[in-house]
């Protein structure tokens, strides 16, 4: 039972967020339909393949080896399906749009009326650790930010703070940290590849995505 849960809300929200990113690249407004946007490319072929690929490996991962509970699974799930097509535009535009930001807060809240109805005594315990990741990631880095001009951008604060409410403080944390490694080893190769300069921004959505996944597949949360 889980397990159709967990497919068809990853079919729901891959579709979904495909179409959220052709149309946002394409800069056309979410009520019109334009179904040319929507034709394969070997860019979004990729793009999808790797997605379906990843919610694969995770779902495997739910009943093989953590066995979550409902409840987290969708969360983590979530989490990953929302940062996908965060990471694809920052990829492509070095930019996190707040309405990417702002549907995974509202997912969120209604997990968070599910988590009320099943437990409450659960749901608030759940409901601290999310709200104290958020601030002590959020704040972490938003200070960071006013001590070292430009060392990160507000949009990635804002990811880090909805990483928080979902995984919770260690999971999130743990998810920020794998985040730097993969961002590391990522700017060393562009640097010696000479794609980028020093002086060069370099989009950090796909790290962020790369250390949830890794994060998730060492720890399950």
């Amino acid at each position: 039972m889980i397990i159709a849960i967990d497919i068809i809300l990853s079919l729901i929200l891959i579709f979904i967020g495909y179409i959220s990113v052709c149309y946002y690249l394409n800069n056309i407004a979410w009520i019109s339909i334009n179904l040319t946007v929507l034709r394969p490319s070997k860019n979004k072929i990729i793009y999808l393949s790797l997605e379906i690929l990843t919610v694969a490996f995770i779902i495997v991962l739910f009943q093989a080896v953590y066995k979550l509970d409902a409840i987290s699974q969708i969360k983590l799930l979530v989490l990953v399906l929302i940062i996908f097509p965060i990471a694809a535009i920052d990829l492509k535009l070095q930019k996190i749009p707040n309405c990417f930001i702002l549907s995974a807060l509202v997912i969120r809240g209604l997990i968070y009326i599910a988590e009320f109805i099943i437990s409450v005594p659960a749901a608030f315990s759940t409901l601290k650790d999310g709200f104290l990741g958020a601030i002590i990631l959020g704040g972490f880095f938003l200070l960071l930010l006013l001590i070292f001009k430009n060392s990160i951008g507000m949009g990635d604060i804002k990811l880090f703070v909805v990483m928080g409410l979902y995984q919770g403080l260690w999971g999130a944390i743990n998810s920020v940290f794998f985040s730097l490694i993969v961002s590391f080893f990522i700017s060393i190769s562009l640097l010696i590849g000479k794609k980028k300069g020093r002086k060069d921004t370099i989009p950090f959505g796909p790290s962020v995505l790369l250390g949830i996944i890794i994060a998730i597949a060492l720890s399950g949360m």
